[in-house]
């Protein structure tokens, strides 16, 4: 019979008795009857998808922080058109990936645009991932316009692109559905302290700050939801130039580096969990 002392691990986590049951059935009992119900082994592997792409002579990669797949199957196709997939990552977030994917022999010759973000335990630090002797470029934007969200608007990512140009085999890397929700600036400031802690503390923290502040589970979704068809927006014009510049790539892909948890077991934002909601999203093959 199987014996979990809650009350120690709540102790040993800082948490109170409920949030122990809840993190002891979400890792113990949730994440495999998922596994099970949503066929994991069913969908194409992302890093498998990612070394397909790059062996290509030419292509374009946008990555979407935080997008999970239902949420872009819902509204991506306003803005883009193509052949969408759903694709799983490796848990338990872009770590889980990153450091095997730009490893790969065939990562070489390629130009990377990243918004990273001022919260310092989100931010991935792409270039420290490169290895040695690669003709990798890492063009790093930084906050600027929203700078007391500690964000990197999709505007700017797409200034960076057309002012430096695109070099034929490239990611560009927006930050967006990824919290701060900057059509919510009001929201997104009141969880801030808690979002640049959040990666150090109990993972049902998010949840315990809203409900102190009497804000709902609605809200974050319209906040979160906002961020992406931002996003869409600027992919959608990103990809306006490159039929402009008469880029010929063999491949454009849209998809995201892992999902978000937005309320699911009383959750927020990315956790390390193997759940569908966090390991699920979109590969969409574009076409121009």
């Amino acid at each position: 019979m199987l014996r979990y002392d809650f009350r120690g691990f709540a102790k040993s986590l800082k948490m109170d008795l409920k949030g122990a049951v809840n993190e002891a059935l979400i890792r113990h009992v949730y994440s495999h009857l998922f596994k099970i119900l949503y066929n994991y082994d069913s969908y194409s592997n992302w890093l498998s998808l990612f070394y397909s792409l790059i062996s290509r002579r030419r292509f374009l990669l946008i990555v979407l922080d935080d997008a999970r797949y239902d949420a872009f199957k819902a509204v991506y196709g306003r803005y883009l058109g193509g052949d969408l997939m759903i694709v799983r990552v490796p848990p338990p977030n872009t770590y889980g990936w990153l450091p095997k994917a730009f490893s790969h022999p065939d990562f070489n010759n390629v130009r990377v645009f990243y918004a990273g973000i001022g919260i310092e335990s989100h931010d991935i630090r792409i270039g420290s991932f490169v290895p040695r002797g690669r003709r990798i470029e890492v063009i790093p934007i930084r906050p600027s316009k929203a700078r007391h969200l500690l964000t990197v608007l999709p505007s700017e990512v797409n200034d960076a692109v057309m002012r430096i140009g695109l070099s034929g085999r490239d990611i560009v890397w927006y930050a967006q559905p990824h919290f701060p929700w900057v059509l919510d600036e009001e929201l997104s400031l009141m969880l801030m302290k808690d979002a640049l802690i959040h990666d150090y503390v109990p993972p049902d923290t998010i949840g315990y700050r809203l409900r102190m502040l009497g804000v709902g589970r609605d809200r974050v979704i319209r906040a979160y939801y906002a961020n992406l068809v931002l996003v869409l927006k600027y992919v959608k014009d990103l990809l306006n130039y490159v039929k402009r510049q008469n880029i010929d790539y063999d491949e454009v892909v849209v998809t995201s580096d892992h999902g978000e948890m937005l309320g699911e077991f009383g959750l927020y934002l990315h956790q390390e969990y193997d759940l569908p909601q966090l390991v699920l999203v979109p590969w969409l093959r574009v076409s121009l």
